[in-house]
């Protein structure tokens, strides 16, 4: 709140100045995080009559509307950004997340490669097309996206992907071994005690299936993401 009374502050002292655009932009992000949305757009839009082609008001417009779960216009402002600078690392990534959730894996695909080529410590362009190619049954692909992923970003999120695909296609020995070195390094999360008694119940192991299902709510799992994965009509 400091901040934004600061900013119009100082707009009241130049108004007539070029590089209030930059300061519009400040008032947009301030206020998108007080959850003041409507009013951090009108601040954005103000800027963008000043300095129409500043990708960096575009990008924060468009992290605003993500918020609001505005996808749409959140995507019409990332392209517009990618098209004054087509490589940005943050906007290809977010442009590509957009892109998967709306099940457009061929753009999906040229925003997490240029992404990968210009930015190759970002695992989420890896990620992006370990799951692409997953969609297409491109499974060898998939699993070697996922291994450079987690080589770049050791996380549990990649790695409970990269163990779901090797459960999907059958490869229950893969999974276990890394299942089994994913607790060891992750022993809290409760997705690897989730995966493992999906897997136990899978080789017809209900006992431990059970067991897993206990200790994965224990650990804060939702309940009924863990009864869909190891349901109680097991045996």
């Amino acid at each position: 709140m400091q901040a934004e009374h600061t900013i119009i502050s100082a707009l009241r002292l130049e108004p007539a100045n070029y590089t209030n655009s930059l300061l519009f932009s400040n008032l947009g992000v301030v206020r998108t995080e007080q959850g003041k949305y409507k009013d951090a757009l009108e601040a954005f839009s103000l800027g963008l009559s000043i300095a129409p082609d500043s990708k960096g008001i575009l990008n924060n417009r468009a992290r605003t509307f993500m918020l609001m779960n505005d996808y749409d216009r959140a995507m019409t402002d990332l392209s517009e950004s990618l098209r004054i600078d087509s490589i940005q690392e943050w906007t290809l990534q977010m442009r590509g997340l957009l892109r998967i959730n709306a099940k457009d894996t061929v753009g999906a695909r040229h925003d997490f490669l240029l992404l990968a080529k210009n930015f190759h410590r970002n695992d989420r362009a890896f990620a992006g097309l370990a799951k692409i190619s997953e969609w297409e049954g491109n499974y060898d692909d998939a699993l070697k996206y996922y291994n450079e992923a987690i080589i770049i970003n050791d996380e549990p999120e990649i790695r409970s992907e990269r163990i779901m695909l090797k459960i999907r296609t059958d490869k229950y020995s893969d999974a276990s071994r890394d299942i089994k070195e994913s607790i060891e390094k992750y022993p809290q999360e409760p997705v690897f005690y989730l995966l493992r008694g999906h897997l136990h119940r899978l080789n017809y192991r209900y006992d431990e299936a059970e067991a897993d299902k206990k200790i994965a709510i224990n650990k804060g799992a939702d309940p009924q993401i863990v009864e869909r994965f190891i349901p109680k009509s097991g045996k």
